[in-house]
């Protein structure tokens, strides 16, 4: 679902767009990168599958007006036509916060429309949704075609959820963006009626998204420090520690500041609840119970964070990266050819440009170039998120 960054106020919304093969789907998402400024797009990833021209995966982050206070930044995907690539639908449609269906409005083509309209009602329900209470915009494609349905006809066989529906012709653009603008505000009315937005924000200054990025991550290391001081002044028998004294790479940092753990962890919107066990460094807090199988690997990466070994943390979290994002490509039955890890990463709603920041890092450890702490911690902070968005999918219904 939308992820909320509340110190920066972004909004990230995820939209998929959905539909048999050849509705028009990839060339939706070409119109909106076309008429957008290029100030407020990103570029358009496209994996192509070995069978047509029909695209496996697009991505199009797009940054939109303000709402509440919010700058919002969707992602617009579409998934692949052919039946026989659902696992990959169902994973596209992991945290889709809205739908596009793209209905090809040729009437020979009509099974195919209602085919792909029940397979995405299938599988919302794998997530624990219904096509009713996710916010939907139909497109009746192609209306530039002969031996078209008419727009009444179509509406009556595909849309008894009463979604707002729009005659489109992608090839040109007409009607696309009108969709696009009906979902995005059909997804804040959603987002609102739940309250995930909170209230109105008092005008806050505008930092650049990775910055504070950057910042929160030294932070988690500063307040994970605390608790740790925190659970030994708690233990029977023992004494306060000392302000601890923090190194980066050498140089000796200010004591951390009197913030508390929880806090900071819920001003970065995480979902996280802090483990608290006597494994891991001096008997505080570790991240140990979240990795069963690898469970020693990770109390090594924490033994080298504590120790200053930032390369060879950084090694070992690659490692277990790519294990996370193996599985779930294997319980997705991914290709070979379509389990890059970067895009496993992505459709798990992973923000691309971290990635890229992540896969730097490791380039770096693997050329033996010193690796910051704050950079290490970044790393092992990415590898949490993807375990716990790996944990989400294992338990959905």
């Amino acid at each position: 679902m939308a992820q909320v960054n509340p110190l920066t106020r972004e909004l990230l919304v995820k939209l998929v767009y959905y539909g048999p093969g050849l509705c028009g789907k990839t060339t939706s998402l070409q119109r909106i990168h076309q008429a957008s400024p290029p100030e407020m797009r990103g570029q358009i990833v496209s994996l192509a599958t070995p069978v047509d021209r029909t695209l496996y995966f697009d991505f199009l982050p797009l940054r939109a007006a303000s709402v509440r206070g919010h700058h919002i930044r969707l992602q617009l995907f579409t998934v692949p036509g052919q039946v026989y690539f659902n696992a990959t639908r169902k994973l596209v449609l992991t945290g889709a916060d809205g739908v596009v269906f793209v209905a090809d409005s040729q009437r020979e083509r009509h099974e195919a429309n209602l085919e792909s309209l029940e397979n995405l009602a299938a599988n919302l329900e794998t997530h624990g949704r219904s096509v009713r209470d996710t916010p939907l915009v139909i497109q009746y494609n192609k209306r530039d075609l002969p031996n078209i349905m008419s727009f009444e006809e179509l509406d009556a066989s595909l849309n008894p959820f009463g979604a707002p529906a729009f005659a489109t012709c992608a090839a040109d653009g007409d009607g696309v963006l009108k969709a696009l603008d009906a979902l995005v505000q059909a997804v804040m009315d959603d987002l609102s009626g739940r309250q995930v937005l909170g209230a109105e924000p008092k005008p806050l200054s505008d930092p650049e998204f990775y910055e504070v990025e950057e910042m929160l991550e030294h932070q988690i290391g500063r307040a994970s420090d605390e608790a740790w001081r925190a659970a030994d002044a708690r233990r029977p028998g023992t004494d306060p520690a000392p302000p601890a004294v923090h190194f980066v790479d050498g140089d000796q940092l200010d004591p951390p500041p009197e913030e508390s753990f929880s806090r900071i962890i819920d001003a970065q919107d995480a979902t996280l609840e802090v483990p608290y066990d006597t494994l891991g460094m001096g008997g505080g807090p570790s991240w140990v119970p979240l990795f069963a199988t690898e469970a020693e690997q990770v109390r090594q990466v924490e033994f080298d964070l504590a120790e200053g070994r930032h390369r060879d943390a950084v090694a070992r979290l690659d490692g277990l990266v790519q294990r996370v994002l193996d599985r779930v490509a294997d319980a997705f039955e991914l290709s070979d050819t379509h389990r890059d890890t970067g895009l496993v990463a992505s459709l798990l709603g992973l923000d691309p440009a971290r990635w890229v920041r992540y896969r730097g890092v490791c380039a770096r450890a693997s050329a033996h170039k010193p690796i910051l702490a704050s950079e290490a911690l970044s790393a092992f902070a990415l590898l949490i998120e993807l375990r716990e968005r790996q944990s989400a999918l294992r338990s959905e219904p």
